[in-house]
């Protein structure tokens, strides 16, 4: 049966390496001919250079009423807050396949004074970004030149950022103004139906910015190419009229497969033959490793059968003593067993969770148009596993012959624990230090979550710990000698602070091509949606991190050092320490992050995340390094 499950997975990788595999999320809806769409929403404003996300109307655009915002804003799911999704109505209209050439936006004051100008100064060079979402279907603008290749400073800035429409042109653009967009041309695809029809099926936005307080008029005839731009000075603005057109194309693309051209925008999406390279990369690893494991397997094995031949080299009686002789120290308990049984049971929590998420995204259910449906779906996962984290640290525990609830209780709120410190350490600094900052949604939030993990967590994994305290202690091959044995001087590369670095590396290798795109799509507003490849990629770093420790644990017990409890769970969890560290530098050549509260929330980020995989990928170390010594030791026999 497991057999079966794990074939079906593998083929759901494989089909899903190439092309999109995803369920459209939303009911298709249709529009008459001249029947008004949307309605078109706005979302935060955002940047890749400021982490902070803040509400779009946190500045002096054209909004309605707040009630009405407050009535019709959006009521977003726990992984929309956390990446900072706020949706809320807009004065923005359209009619189904009616193009307008120029229409102001019905603003209730027109008026700006010179704070809210200097707002939008520091908002714009800050490079934060406008959204607005039609038919769920997020605005996306062509990446090109900032103002045309015509920098005056000389430097010539090239908008890579497709998602969103940037707020104007910044000043290291202009040197000594800043320019902000008040029109937008959104350009709407859309797709006929048989029965006359239309669907949406592609929404797109140039931006532009118009002075109308001269010759200028917003009407059919206005040409954007001929129009003076609107400046942050407040000599020179004190009233900003906003407009827009609405341009209609017909396409061809079906409402099914409407998404393929936003997945396509990433580079990682639409370049299979990167990670097939990666794939190919990682599997000559495997291989390598694999003939390394089978060498020291059959060793061991062919030296364990003819033990009593006389034609024994000596090299070979050596090495033979050397992981035999500490046979009755292999199965003793390790130092800081409660810490060791804290770390294996969120290890099992978090790979369960990722096992999970991988099923639900091969299936297509995680689908790109669910705003926030991964991070939801992986917070959800991760409480509901908490069962299985009980479960294994009980059973460790027992295996180490401690029973006490203090340690379940430690293994409900370790991990849980930090990522919820980090998340409200965070959200105390943005809210202190940015008062435009909308914090209603966050601390509802907040209290959700503390109430998921009190509430759901912790009893589920008492109550997983409960079974496990009922079920029989592991037993081992081999007795446990009541004092230790002396450890002889090891070498330099069997050390600790050796192990910790090195060995890592190797599944960190494996997983590189597609950790540096999951890093892309973080922060740079790219969408990763080939779970496929990444599929495949998290097998062979799981078979990689196995290959690697079952060696290095080998070579520990060849040189007599039973220690190896703490290092199998070092040796592939090394990987976490160079995924961090790769982030930093990822941060100083690809992101412009230079605000320093953006910078501590990167870290945190980055840190959260790096020590998960530690946790996770240390797992598979320890697990595979226990099963490798319990299968050598036991095809022994010892007096």
């Amino acid at each position: 049966m497991m057999q079966q499950v794990l074939g079906t997975l593998l083929l759901l990788s494989i089909s899903g390496a190439e092309g999109y595999n995803y369920i459209t999320g939303i009911a298709l809806r249709s529009y008459e001919m001249g029947e008004e769409v949307g309605p078109i929403k706005v979302n935060s404003l955002f940047s890749h250079e400021d982490l902070v996300s803040l509400d779009f109307y946190s500045l002096k655009f054209c909004s309605p009423s707040k009630s009405e915002i407050t009535e019709k804003s959006k009521d977003e799911k726990l992984g929309e807050v956390i990446w900072g999704d706020r949706i809320a109505p807009s004065l923005y209209k359209a009619e189904m396949m009616k193009d307008v050439k120029c229409k102001k936006v019905q603003c209730q004051d027109n008026k700006i004074n010179e704070v809210e100008l200097q707002r939008f100064e520091r908002r714009i060079n800050a490079g934060y970004r406008g959204t607005f979402v039609l038919d769920n279907l997020p605005v996306i603008s062509n990446a090109s030149w900032v103002y045309e290749a015509k920098c005056p400073s000389g430097k010539q800035i090239y908008d890579t950022h497709t998602r969103g429409f940037s707020l104007g042109v910044p000043k290291s653009c202009l040197e000594t103004e800043t320019h902000i967009h008040n029109h937008l041309a959104l350009h709407i695809h859309a797709n006929e139906q048989p029965n006359g029809k239309y669907v949406i099926v592609g929404f797109y936005v140039v931006p532009y910015s118009v002075d109308y307080s001269g010759a200028t008029e917003c009407n059919d005839n206005m040409k954007l190419t001929d129009t003076h731009p609107v400046t942050t000075n407040p000599k020179q603005t004190n009233e900003i009229t906003w407009t827009y057109s609405v341009e209609w194309h017909k396409s061809d693309v079906e409402w099914g497969n409407r998404w393929d051209a936003y997945l396509n925008l990433a580079f990682s999406n639409r370049n299979a033959r990167v990670h097939w390279l990666g794939i190919v990369n990682s599997s000559l690893i495997i291989l390598c490793l694999a003939t390394i494991v089978a060498m020291i397997i059959i060793r061991a094995l062919r030296m364990d059968i003819l033990k009593y031949e006389e034609e024994f080299e000596q090299q070979e009686i050596i090495d033979e003593v050397g992981w035999k002789l500490v046979h009755g120290d292999v199965f003793r308990t390790p130092g800081w067993p409660r810490m060791y049984a804290i770390l294996l049971g969120t290890g099992v929590q978090l790979l369960g969770m990722s096992f999970l998420v991988f099923v639900f995204a091969l299936l297509g259910f995680l689908s790109p148009a669910n705003r926030g449906g991964l991070l939801t779906a992986a917070i959800l996962l991760f409480v509901l596993m908490s069962l299985v984290n009980g479960y294994v640290t009980a059973m460790v525990l027992k295996m180490f012959y401690i029973e006490e609830w203090k340690t379940i209780f430690g293994a409900a709120l370790f991990f849980p624990g930090w990522l919820f410190a980090f998340w409200v350490f965070s959200e105390i600094l943005i809210i202190s230090t940015r008062p435009s900052y909308n914090s209603a949604p966050v601390i509802y939030n907040t209290l959700y979550m503390f109430a998921l993990w009190l509430g759901v967590s912790l009893p589920l994994v008492i109550l997983g710990a409960s079974f496990g305290r009922k079920g029989p202690i592991p037993g081992v091959p081999v007795k446990v000698n009541p004092v230790a044995r002396a450890i002889p001087p090891q070498r330099w590369y069997l050390d600790t602070w050796f192990l910790l670095v090195v060995p890592g590396l190797v599944p960190f290798g494996a997983a590189f091509i597609e950790l540096r795109f999951i890093l892309s799509s973080m922060w740079q507003g790219m969408v990763y949606y080939v779970f496929g490849f990444l599929s495949l990629t998290a097998l062979t770093v799981l078979v990689v991190s196995i290959e690697v420790t079952v060696v290095v644990v080998y070579f520990l017990l060849v040189f007599e050092d039973h220690r190896w409890w703490w290092k199998a769970f070092v040796i592939p969890g090394g990987m976490g320490i160079h995924f961090f560290l790769y982030s930093l530098y990822y941060a100083q050549t690809q992101l412009r992050i230079h605000n320093p509260l953006s910078q501590l929330i990167f870290v945190e980020i980055m840190l959260t995340f790096s020590t998960a995989i530690y946790i996770a990928i240390g797992t598979v170390g320890i697990v595979s390094g226990y099963l490798f010594v319990r299968i050598i030791y036991g095809s022994i026999k010892v007096e």
